[in-house]
């Protein structure tokens, strides 16, 4: 049995793991994955799943095993229950029927924190042991599989004998007449699995665009239209099997994040990258501190690190700070109706300023980020920004909205609009005050 294609269901569901991974699949293009519309499932509402092929691709016979995580793509941890059985489809020939799914393991009730996930292994009763077949969950994604029944005969120049089966993957994602070895379809399973353990998104992410920013220095600015776009992620050092996280558990909360912006003259003349901010980050995360909500007081995490920011330039444009900061994120009120957080951040500086001796002024030591939301449809975000002087700070605005729900869930992206007035929305610029207005998508809130 080769395995044809693997494929995801509610790959960009909320803003959790698999969602930062959509970003890191876009740089990583050999790994075939398709999407439908989303349709309901019956988990929790920030519960979603991937469907990947078996592992052992030398299986011809006999009940299919297949692999589905379960994950926490919301912002607050769930109580779930993993089904010892499930609802799938099989579709062979051209029929479709409706099967049971089973996995050895009986049902299990767990607490999945946020950015986690719990994989499971179920068996699929699969008659026909030769040709095509096609698995799917609530006639959501589809893996496809193709079943020999028994190993390919070759000819005496190596070809495969057309009348005695074939190895050869054809099909919506595989390419006709190329072979697709064992060994590939394993490690490209195993990567999902990488990703899925390792990386989650972190700040927003989006795309952006908008009028000029209005401000005291025209310079640097083209005319209509500007674009501002932002990727971060966050890659975990030690996954919960590891050695390390067996001796002390603390491992798994140690973490090292990316965060680049960037501010994108798109009518100026060879369309020049204004700036770009380049952030790395060592942090560590304690995560639900209290273990129990604290009356309006869902969770607290806490989040300390060691952060450096620079624009990558040198000469009279260089930027760059480094700083150690402390943020404690509290989480209040329901994750099906009103909720939101409300995150402050304290920092010192060390190192050299002697690029920008004068942005602690405008950067101050301190900011607060805050949202709001009706469960998890619209939301505003906030981030003001304190300089050492109160004139001296910033605010951005964040209102964004699921389109999904205006598209029948086949975007699973945000709208976002995003106000920014003050200083310091560039690092280069981080003394010239602006106001910006932009709108665009969002993948990750």
């Amino acid at each position: 049995m080769k395995n044809n294609v693997f494929t995801t269901f509610n790959f960009l569901k909320g803003r959790n793991v698999v969602r930062a991974c959509l970003v890191a699949c876009l740089l990583f293009t050999s790994l075939p994955s398709t999407g439908v519309c989303d349709t309901a499932a019956e988990t929790a509402p920030s519960i979603s799943y991937l469907l990947s092929a078996p592992r052992n691709t030398d299986e011809v016979s006999g009940p299919v095993t297949v692999t589905v995580l379960f994950m926490n793509n919301g912002a607050s941890k769930e109580r779930f229950e993993i089904p010892a059985e499930m609802t799938a489809y099989i579709t062979q020939n051209g029929i479709q029927k409706e099967v049971l799914i089973k996995s050895d393991s009986g049902k299990e009730w767990i607490d999945m924190e946020p950015g986690t996930f719990k994989s499971r292994q179920y068996k699929v009763p699969v008659e026909n042991t030769q040709g095509d077949v096609q698995i799917s969950l609530d006639n959501a994604s589809t893996i496809s599989l193709q079943l020999s029944g028994k190993a390919p005969e070759l000819k005496a120049d190596g070809k495969v004998d057309p009348t005695k089966g074939s190895p050869y993957i054809t099909g919506e994602m595989g390419e006709a007449d190329a072979k697709l070895e064992g060994k590939g379809a394993k490690e490209r399973n195993a990567m999902v699995d990488y990703f899925s353990k390792h990386f989650a998104g972190y700040d927003p992410i989006y795309f952006l665009i908008g009028a000029n920013p209005s401000g005291t220095d025209g310079r640097l600015r083209g005319t209509f239209p500007n674009a501002r776009f932002q990727v971060s992620l966050r890659y975990r050092l030690f996954t919960e099997d590891s050695y390390f996280a067996e001796k002390w558990n603390g491992f798994t909360n140690i973490f090292i994040t990316y965060t680049q912006n960037t501010e994108w003259d798109l009518a100026g003349e060879s369309a020049p990258f204004l700036d770009t901010m380049f952030k790395p980050e060592l942090q560590y995360h304690w995560r639900d501190i209290f273990k129990e909500p604290k009356g309006i007081l869902e969770k607290m995490d806490l989040m300390t690190a060691i952060s450096h920011e620079s624009n990558g330039r040198n000469g009279a444009g260089s930027r760059s700070i480094n700083y150690v900061i402390a943020r404690p994120k509290l989480y209040f009120g329901d994750p099906e109706r009103l909720n939101g957080y409300l995150a402050p951040g304290f920092w010192f500086y060390f190192g050299s300023l002697s690029d920008n001796p004068s942005i602690r002024h405008y950067r101050g030591h301190a900011d607060v980020k805050a949202a709001i939301q009706w469960a998890d449809t619209i939301q505003l975000a906030s981030w003001f920004r304190m300089g050492d002087e109160l004139e001296k700070g910033s605010m951005q605005l964040d209102l964004s909205y699921p389109l999904g729900r205006l598209t029948g869930n086949c975007l699973d992206l945000y709208l976002d609009i995003q106000y920014f007035t003050g200083y310091g929305q560039t690092l280069l610029n981080y003394d010239q005050r602006e106001q910006a207005l932009r709108a665009g998508v969002m993948f990750v809130r």
